[in-house]
């Protein structure tokens, strides 16, 4: 690991606590110029491979996962912390639902479902490149519905 400021590796940990799911989180400070930061660990899945659409395989990557959701919450009012809760709990579903292969469309499923409760513009933005909307009709058909969801105006953006 390295210094997200000066990229040294002479850090020390300051703080351990265990994450809010199934993580532990360190506040670590750089030797080298006094940098705070905090870091959160998770155990990985080495062997998960992602099944493709059109039957490709590839290994899992939660970089990429974070990167579409990332572009799905641009602009949003959702923190970090939401984000990499919503992550935490996806990864650990997919990986209690299936031994080594994982479809991509149950990953996609699993996501758009915490996100529509996270924030509706952010689950449609995410929804409009995995739900193959048809057309549209069937894209507004979606913002009709998801504008008669607002409960405190939590997900009607």
């Amino acid at each position: 690991m390295h210094c997200p400021k000066c990229s040294s590796d002479d850090l020390k940990v300051l703080d351990t606590r265990a994450g809010k799911i199934a993580s532990t989180r360190r506040r670590r400070e750089c030797q080298g110029c006094g940098y705070r930061f905090s870091t959160i660990e998770e155990i990985l899945r080495e062997d998960l491979v992602v099944v493709k659409r059109d039957g490709r395989r590839e290994s899992f990557d939660r970089t990429k996962l974070a990167t579409g959701l990332r572009r799905a919450i641009a602009k949003r009012p959702i923190d970090a912390e939401q984000i990499n809760g919503l992550l935490s709990q996806t990864l650990r579903q997919i990986e209690s639902e299936f031994d080594s292969e994982v479809p991509s469309r149950a990953i996609a499923d699993a996501i758009m479902l915490r996100l529509k409760n996270v924030d509706g513009v952010a689950w449609l933005r995410y929804a409009s490149f995995y739900e193959d909307f048809m057309g549209i009709s069937q894209f507004v058909e979606e913002l009709v519905n998801l504008g008669g969801n607002k409960k405190g105006d939590k997900n009607g953006g």
